[in-house]
């Protein structure tokens, strides 16, 4: 991958020689003189402290400079020197590099060695002192649709991505790019938008001590889900699942969930309608629908229906369940905006549903066919199927035009957009109101 290399300002290019005779000068003048000389002399440094690169990646932006005191020194030759494990191009471990009229030069290529491991980069030159950096592989990147890879930055090595820029490791949330961001966490649920259509995603969190709490990515502020039981599990937003009850502001607002779909925005596809649903099963078997933030359910109105799924049904998403390898639009009152009944057959697994990256207004469903193991990709507003192109059969759908397949991300008419992938988040939308999708992942640790 490609990084820019940014060089320190240039400082002035000629040095000022104070001139005159030497024996015109006090003697006492020159011995008090001589400490300040020498304090300035020729320095090595490097233009950050620290460099971090990917997993079996590459840093291009490590530079180095040679001063004299303020003053840049070109044609200065620098021996670079890596920790074991750490290879320039051609596999070495050292490198010399000669400044250029500003006293800088890009260090070249550095390979990044696989796993979550720490060297150090160092640079000496004749009659200077030298400099070091730290450096550290990470293995968290964030893959956009249609943007392509990037590296997650501040992400400690070993994390598990959660969605968006978001990864936990041990019991500490990091956004990339930020750092930490929260403590205390023992695990999260699904990041979804806030029913409150604030401009927030919120993050449902079980913390280490049993309690409930919510994280706000707008303010950054994490506030304590008070009335929910201790132990509860994440759900979605600012949803908690308990045995078989919902919680949500510390109140219990359904008491019959066997299995939940994903929480999403009803028809956000066609415009902002500030009303969330929650498919689910209920425990007699019924396909139902949580509404927010109504904070009411009430069984899909097709249930039992010639046109509607039977008892068992698996929630996807929205409105939309699956039932006999047929996906089922449902309604809360009989009226659909995009009608309702099968909608797509032969479908025998199922990814996030997600705006579609290339066409703002419309929601894609990635799928894989019943039999053939063929993906495709369901468009929500047409009710249509379409077959994925190179994508390997069988791949699993991960959102939007995504799927995983051994080890590899692979892009509907793309092909692979990522590589030796150890793991994966879910698949979201890359801001409030934004049709870009991004999923956070980790690398493996063998290149």
């Amino acid at each position: 991958m490609r990084h820019s290399v940014d060089h320190p300002p240039s400082p002035p290019t000629r040095r000022v020689i104070l001139q005159g005779a030497a024996w015109a000068v006090p003697a006492v003048i020159l011995v008090a003189s001589t400490p300040a000389f020498a304090a300035s002399g020729r320095t090595l440094s490097f233009s950050s402290t620290s460099y971090t690169g990917t997993s079996c990646g590459t840093i291009t932006t490590a530079v180095v400079r040679a001063t004299d005191g303020s003053t840049a020194e070109a044609g200065v030759s620098v021996v670079l020197q890596l920790s074991t494990g750490w290879t320039f191009d051609g596999g070495g471990t050292t490198a010399t590099v000669v400044t250029g009229s500003d006293g800088s030069v890009s260090c070249g290529t550095i390979h990044v060695p696989a796993g979550n491991t720490t060297g150090t980069l160092s640079a000496t030159a004749s009659g200077a002192t030298g400099a070091s950096a730290s450096l550290t592989s990470s293995d968290a990147q964030i893959l956009t649709s249609p943007s392509g890879l990037a590296d997650a930055s501040g992400i400690p090595g070993g994390a598990t991505p959660i969605a968006q820029g978001f990864f936990l490791s041990g019991v500490t949330l990091y956004l990339s790019g930020t750092g930490s961001v929260a403590t205390g966490i023992d695990s999260v649920g699904r990041l979804v938008e806030a029913a409150s259509k604030s401009g927030s995603f919120l993050l449902p969190m079980r913390r280490s001590d049993g309690s409930a709490a919510i994280y706000d990515t707008s303010t950054g502020a994490v506030t304590t889900a008070t009335g929910t039981p201790s132990g509860s599990t994440p759900l979605a937003a600012d949803l908690f699942r308990s045995g078989n009850t919902i919680y949500r502001g510390g109140t219990a607002i359904t008491t019959d969930v066997d299995r939940a779909g994903q929480l999403i925005e009803h028809d956000g596809g066609n415009g902002s309608s500030g009303t969330f649903y929650l498919p689910y099963l209920s425990t007699a078997g019924e396909p139902r629908i949580l509404r927010l933030p109504q904070n009411d359910v009430r069984t899909a109105s097709e249930y039992g229906a010639s046109n509607g799924p039977g008892s068992g049904a698996t929630p996807i998403a929205d409105d939309l369940f699956l039932w006999h390898d047929d996906i089922y639009r449902v309604s809360w009152d009989g009226t659909s905006a995009y009608g309702t009944g099968v909608v797509a057959s032969g479908v025998s697994a199922f990814g996030s549903l997600t705006p579609n990256p290339y066409y703002s207004g419309e929601r894609l469903l990635p799928v894989t066919r019943n039999g053939s193991g063929q993906n495709a990709l369901f468009m929500v507003s047409g009710n249509s199927l379409r077959d994925t192109s190179q994508v390997p059969t069988s791949s699993t759908p991960i959102g939007a035009d995504l799927f995983l397949s051994n080890g590899a991300i692979y892009q509907d008419a793309v092909g692979v957009v990522a590589s030796t992938v150890a793991s994966n988040g879910i698949a979201a939308p890359a801001s409030y109101g934004s049709n870009k999708v991004v999923v956070p992942l980790t690398v493996s640790a063998s290149c």
